[in-house]
């Protein structure tokens, strides 16, 4: 447990007035949790307001920081969106959510006075860092219809194939398995050094599972239909770190680039698109721009709409094996 000669931080939540109406004394722990659901430190029930919304990290030092987990409607810090972790001074108004919800953050602070580790109650730390990542996310297409058809225990045995291929690739190709999510993996490429590579291993990536559940596809006997993927390429910065509640934390990556990376993919069968790619990727690769049609999408979550580029399996295929003469 945290030991400071000062009074612990508390977030104050102000009603439409402006008036005090809860407080929270943020004391004993390293990590605060800010979501509708009822697992987290503060309970906000609203429906503007993600499941798990937001978090705050208590440093070392006894400074206090607020981090976005990758919420739909987003956490602002005096009226400006954070999309990274942001530290705290007292008397910082957090919007979460909306901005009919707001939180006022006070910390009469002064320097903590140090204890051994042996003197820690509970370790809660979270531990987040900012990075440049490059998000891949993937589903098997009708792949819900696909289970009503031919019964679930085939599917799963299907499911189980699909994704130990799907593991075997995405490490092939020197990315990470973030998670599997049913029949949807995501995948991530991290670091800013390189980060032109990064994109072009998910894309190569992509490609390398749409072949195999091709593969897959046409070795099952008695599938109402073949089986396809589609895929949605992002790049940008995100938070990463071990995130979660009461004790359940896991390594991942949260952010406004991975929630659009998925928005992005359920866009695809929509607009009959294999591919959408995010707005940055053109930054790192602008001669793709000659090989995907460039398209303005409304996603949820986003206020202005959002370019993006679009194109088929063949497309991709092209645009790497062009890469590859060009080097």
């Amino acid at each position: 447990m945290i030991k400071s000669v000062s009074p612990p931080a508390s977030l104050s939540l102000l009603d439409p007035k402006g008036s005090t109406s809860n407080v929270w004394e943020l004391a004993g722990k390293r990590t605060f949790y800010i979501g509708r659901g009822k697992q987290n430190d503060i309970t906000l029930p609203y429906t503007w307001i993600s499941r798990q919304h937001a978090m705050l990290q208590v440093e070392e030092n006894g400074t206090y920081n607020v981090v976005d987990l990758g919420s739909s409607n987003g956490t602002m810090v005096n009226g400006r969106r954070q999309h990274s972790t942001t530290k705290l001074h007292s008397g910082d108004k957090l919007q979460v959510g909306s901005d009919k919800t707001t939180l006022v953050f006070f910390h009469d602070y002064t320097p903590e006075i140090p204890v051994e580790q042996d003197d820690l109650e509970e370790e809660t730390v979270a531990f987040l860092q900012t990075e440049l990542v490059t998000i891949l996310v993937c589903d098997i297409r009708k792949f819900t219809s696909l289970s009503e058809t031919i019964g679930a225990e085939f599917v799963s045995n299907i499911l189980a194939s699909w994704s130990k291929s799907v593991n075997e690739l995405v490490q092939r190709n020197n990315g990470s398995i973030d998670k599997f999510i049913g029949d949807a993996v995501m995948a991530t490429w991290v670091g800013k050094d390189g980060q032109a590579e990064n994109i072009m291993q998910a894309m190569r990536t992509l490609l390398a599972i749409s072949e195999m559940t091709t593969l897959l596809s046409s070795k099952l006997p008695n599938l109402p239909w073949p089986m396809e993927v589609g895929g949605a390429i992002n790049t940008g910065e995100a938070v990463m770190g071990n995130i979660g509640v009461d004790g359940g934390r896991d390594f991942t990556v949260v952010g406004d680039v991975v929630n659009l990376t998925f928005r992005l993919e359920e866009l695809t069968t929509k607009v009959e698109m294999d591919l959408l790619m995010g707005p940055n990727v053109s930054e790192y690769l602008p001669q793709c721009k000659e090989f995907f049609t460039a398209c303005k999408y409304v996603v949820k979550g986003k206020k202005d709409p959002v370019t993006a580029y679009g194109g088929n399996f063949e497309k991709l295929k092209a645009y790497l094996e062009n890469l590859k003469l060009e080097t």
